[in-house]
């Protein structure tokens, strides 16, 4: 046996050796005569084919007896060896994963500098033997190991391959889905909120001081910080900013200032934000799956993998998706305990509603949605002629406290080494500078300050302070502008309208076919009619606060609901998808195109994605920010003005890059400088808020460029002009509001006008 195991271990090496030459050759093939400028891409289909390859090769030599005697049957033939792949590629990612960070451990960590070029070679032989050693034991033991198939009825086998087949596909949706975003990802600039994210999340994780970035709970930001732990990077706090509790400075000095790489930041902390984004899409497969079957709950994963809003905000280092995670976890576990009504899931309900609230202070509002719940679910158990109502919600409202309690307990549990080491002097400062003088928010203040000073409550202090600060935001409001209406205070149409404009219209359709299905036809049984109630709460909630609050700046914010949408058109389109009439099928192929030949037209430009019932217009004239700008472009314009030999460019850009990193001969605008000649950038944030602050101030604005056609639009967000001396002789620039202040022009300005 051991003899064997030495022999299949130095097959596998052999196999590893011609796989890494194979590896090697089709990156080296696809960028010299495929794809020059893909050097990303060309390396994941690298991987990719050496992977089939060295499948093929360990199964037929490596493995052979193992491989053989698995897919003897022939009934599971195909069953098996779809298996041995997906759990073969499983183990190469992860052993690919292992090569890098193992490599650059020892890079940092041991060889240092003190081996001159041998460090290299030392830390390829380590990452290589670590990789080797994970790739050959997780294979032998895992990869090629028998079922319990054969042992089946051949109506279980039947079933369990056609649902196989379906978890086949739907990890083919999901490795789409991570694909697309990754391929985005790299493309994508910072944008605005990571700039503040990425350095409060790395904070938490090395130093576990709270002081940067409270109003947001830290769990996505520091999941998003932990591939950071295995980078060499120059410290954050080694700024003034640090001292300061500047977080935007901190930000800016941490990527692009101290000397780090920023888009080496961005990708590794964009990597888990993209991984939550899969978990979401799977949860989703799963609950669709239980309710509905594997051909429904394809088709309910289907939706969530082709919607722009997940595409285009999944890989970004924001709370947002996140959030939408925790939301439909925690209702769904919520539901778990009220069907098992079991310990062990009021636990579990208590343990995810914890870690919903760590992801995003919104989820607050899951305290309201299960109080609700509880009330209808007494109702049916009533109708169930189980128990009476009053003792079913008795029931349900101790295990409702119960949970709560749980979830607080998660919520404290995880501050705790978050903020162990801010000074104490700093969290005060932090509640000071955060909280007003107001009078009234006094005692709130000093009962905060209370709590700072205090090991064990220090930590629901910032918990709370978040949960102010958050909702006092939504009250406040934000600067909006829509459809060409600006605006400080709330908008009471925005979210239905931006819904309506950046939905797919297949979406919208059939949503519009759900609530009219659901109206002419009644509920089968109790069952569905609680089904229905389930994911009809959370959205109407959730919906209503957010419609009802001042923070008018991106369907982003709807995103925690649009998973209930997609269950609750699943159960509405149930029966067509399940049905085998050719005309029900034919429908259902043809709702699959209009959803994907659009999203992939798209491509990268999913952020600032409207659907075509907008065709025709300008979109930054639709709406702006998280919409449709948040700084995502600025890469591109980086391409465009290479290109095109553009060196002398003036750019206002509103986001979380750096333009003289990026274009270095660039000169930073302002809309307040005034009319200008030459090469011209503006962010369609600014182009359009100019217009708003602009009149306020009684300075110049965008207006002046609304008689100019733009040379180019970057992406969706970056406008870009070119304007000759000529140009403003013929068309002289005018302001519709008189102009009493000017910002003073930067040294390099000298147009004369």
């Amino acid at each position: 046996m051991r003899t064997k195991t030495i022999w299949q271990f130095l097959k596998f090496a052999v196999v590893g050796v011609a796989n890494t030459l194979v590896d090697w050759a089709v990156f080296y093939l696809l960028i010299f005569f495929v794809i020059p400028d893909g050097r990303f891409l060309a390396k994941a289909l690298s991987f990719i084919v050496a992977a089939i390859n060295s499948f093929i090769l360990n199964s037929i030599w490596t493995f052979r007896q193992e491989f053989y005697s698995g897919i003897a049957d022939r009934n599971l033939k195909f069953y098996r060896i779809s298996t041995y792949f997906i759990r073969f590629f499983i183990v190469s990612l992860v052993g690919f994963i292992i090569n890098y960070f193992t490599f650059r451990w020892v890079i940092f960590n041991i060889s240092g500098g003190t081996l001159g070029e041998n460090s290299n070679i030392i830390g390829l032989v380590c990452a290589s033997g670590a990789a080797l050693i994970w790739n050959f034991i997780i294979n032998k033991i895992w990869t090629y190991r028998k079922g319990e198939e054969e042992k089946l009825p051949k109506e279980e086998q039947d079933r369990k391959i056609t649902m196989f087949k379906y978890n086949l596909a739907a990890a083919g949706l999901l490795l789409f889905m991570f694909a697309i975003s990754l391929f985005v990802m790299r493309g994508d600039s910072g944008i605005v909120d990571e700039i503040a994210h990425i350095p409060a999340g790395y904070s938490y994780l090395e130093y576990h001081d709270y002081r940067l970035n409270p109003e947001h709970p830290p769990l996505a930001k520091f999941i998003a910080a932990m591939p950071l732990a295995f980078l060499n990077l120059h410290q954050p706090n080694q700024d003034l900013s640090w001292q300061n509790i500047d977080q935007w400075e901190n930000g800016w000095y941490f990527l692009y200032r101290s000397g780090n790489n920023p888009d080496e930041i961005l990708f590794w902390s964009r990597l888990p934000m993209i991984i939550l984004t899969i978990l979401l899409g799977i949860l989703l497969y799963k609950w669709a799956l239980e309710v509905f079957g594997p051909k429904t709950g394809l088709f309910v994963l289907f939706l969530y993998t082709f919607t722009p809003e997940f595409l285009a905000h999944g890989h970004l280092v924001t709370t947002d998706v996140a959030a939408a995670l925790g939301f439909v976890l925690a209702v769904y576990t919520f539901n778990k305990f009220l069907e098992k009504k079991t310990w062990k899931y009021l636990l579990l309900a208590g343990i995810v509603f914890g870690i919903a609230q760590l992801l995003k202070f919104s989820t607050f509002l899951l305290f309201a949605i299960f109080l609700v719940l509880i009330f209808i679910k007494a109702y049916f158990d009533k109708k169930s002629g189980n128990t009476s109502y009053w003792k079913a919600l008795r029931s349900y409202f101790k295990a409702y406290i119960l949970i709560s309690i749980i979830s607080v307990v998660v919520v404290w549990m995880v501050y705790i080494p978050m903020v162990w080491n801010t000074p104490v002097e700093i969290e005060k400062l932090v509640i000071n500078n955060n909280l007003t003088l107001d009078p009234r928010i006094l005692p709130l203040r000093n009962f905060l300050s209370a709590f700072a000073g205090n090991p064990i409550t220090r930590a629901l202090g910032h918990y709370l302070l978040g949960v102010m600060l958050v909702f006092g935001r939504v009250a406040g409001g934000n600067s909006t502008f829509i459809l060409g209406h600006f605006s400080d205070k709330s908008i009471p149409w925005f979210f239905p309208v931006a819904w309506f404009l950046k939905t797919p219209a297949t979406i919208i359709i059939l949503t519009f076919f759900s609530i009219i299905y659901l109206l002419v036809r009644k509920t089968k049984n109790r069952a569905e009619s609680w089904f229905l109630w389930l994911i009809a709460v959370p959205f109407v909630i959730y919906w209503a606060i957010t419609v009802k609050g001042s923070l008018n700046i991106g369907t982003r914010h709807l995103l925690p609901t649009i998973p209930f949408l997609y269950l609750f058109i699943g159960f509405a389109l149930k029966n067509i998808i399940e049905s085998k009439r050719l005309v029900a099928n034919i429908a259902v192929i043809v709702l699959v195109f209009s959803l994907a030949i659009p999203l992939i037209a798209a491509y990268p430009n999913y952020l600032g994605y409207f659907n075509v019932f907008t065709y025709g217009q300008k979109k930054y004239n639709l709406m702006v920010d998280s919409s449709l700008d948040w700084g995502q472009d600025l890469k591109r314009l980086a391409r465009y003005a290479k290109e095109n030999n553009i060196k002398d460019i003036k750019i206002d850009y509103f986001g979380g890059g750096l333009p003289k990193h990026y274009i270095p001969d660039s000169q930073e605008w302002r809309s307040g400088y005034g009319p200008t000649t030459g090469w011209l950038a503006v962010s369609a944030t600014f182009y359009q808020m100019s217009k708003l602050h602009g009149k306020e101030e009684g300075k110049w604005s965008y207006n002046w460029l609304d008689q100019y056609q733009p040379v180019k639009i970057i992406g969706t967000s970056i406008i870009v002009f070119h304007i000759t001396p000529a140009d403003l002789q013929q068309n002289p620039p005018q302001s519709p509001y008189p102009i009493t202040k000017y910002d003073e022009k930067p040294m390099y300005e000298n147009t004369k006008l």
